[in-house]
């Protein structure tokens, strides 16, 4: 009855060089599925899941990073020392708020140039 249908392989446990290489979404497709035993659920989740997490916190770290090099010079200025994570985006938005701020003004002044006003 089964005679035309392949037997498919076994799974088998990853291994940390099985995900050496991986890009990034191709990590999820390793939870394990409902079934199977806890012991090995377990162990074949924790490393995909490690591996997932640092790659998330190194792509919040190059952010960050860019963020600090974009702002101007005089803003670094005005904390001592390291500037800390926190610090960067507190910069970054009030940066961002200053340039928003300039941006509205230099907008209703052009509106009132064309209206003719002075």
């Amino acid at each position: 009855m089964d005679e035309g249908i392949s037997r498919l392989p076994e799974r088998q446990l990853l291994e940390h060089r099985d995900f050496i290489g991986l890009d990034y979404p191709a990590l999820y497709m390793c939870k394990p599925k409902r079934g199977v035993k806890r012991d090995e659920s377990k162990e074949t989740y924790k490393l995909p899941h490690r591996l997932i997490e640092k790659k998330r916190r190194d792509r919040i770290n190059e952010c960050i990073a860019q963020l600090k090099d974009l702002l101007p010079e005089h803003l670094k200025l005005t904390t001592l020392g390291h500037l800390e994570k926190a610090v960067v985006l507190e910069l970054t938005l009030k940066h961002l708020k200053a340039l928003t701020a300039l941006t509205e003004q230099q907008h209703q002044k052009i509106i009132a140039l064309q209206n003719g006003e002075r």
